[in-house]
């Protein structure tokens, strides 16, 4: 990620981006990110697949990709690569440029470029927030933290376990369909 400016949420807000990047704004700093990889979107894809699934039979929220952005604070917007808003919230999110309503859940898939330090910082943003759970998913070790607070996870899965939230009733994901 390379920072280049620094800008007002507002500015941020309305910023005319180039339509092949990716952008978001860390307490002020416009950041351009990277395009993930193909086992990065692979995973990703897997994860948005079997949330949208759930909502289709447990109508209790929604599942969004990484291609909206959240304001976390007034200087800072977040594009979690998956999201997980609870409750009928369709009407005040169908004409939103930049999403005001702050996500139960984020999961990041882990990129290869990402620093301890980048990823820590996001975390203490979420939950600055008001996110309840992080899902911080790394396809390389083929492990996931479930996270509830930004010090330490909760728990971390592996091979042989299966990733379901309490927020999420019935929910369960096997780490080896979502690494297939």
């Amino acid at each position: 990620m390379n920072a280049t400016k620094t800008l007002l949420a507002q500015e941020f807000d309305n910023y005319p981006f180039e339509e092949d990047k990716r952008y978001e704004l860390d307490e002020g700093e416009l950041i351009e990110t990277t395009r993930p990889a193909y086992n990065h979107n692979r995973v990703m894809g897997i994860l948005f697949a079997e949330l949208y699934n759930y909502f289709r039979t447990h109508p209790i929220g929604e599942v969004l990709l990484s291609e909206n952005l959240y304001a976390l604070s007034p200087n800072t917007r977040r594009s979690p690569n998956v999201a997980v808003i609870l409750g009928d919230r369709h009407q005040e999110l169908k004409d939103a440029k930049v999403i005001p309503i702050i996500p139960e859940i984020a999961a990041e898939v882990l990129s290869p470029s990402e620093t301890p330090r980048t990823i820590h910082r996001k975390l203490k943003q979420y939950f600055a927030a008001g996110v309840k759970e992080v899902w911080l998913i790394d396809p390389e070790a083929r492990e996931v933290e479930i996270w509830t607070g930004s010090t330490l996870p909760d728990r971390a899965l592996t091979t042989g376990e299966a990733l379901a939230s309490p927020l999420l009733p019935g929910f369960a994901l096997p780490l080896a369909d979502l690494f297939a």
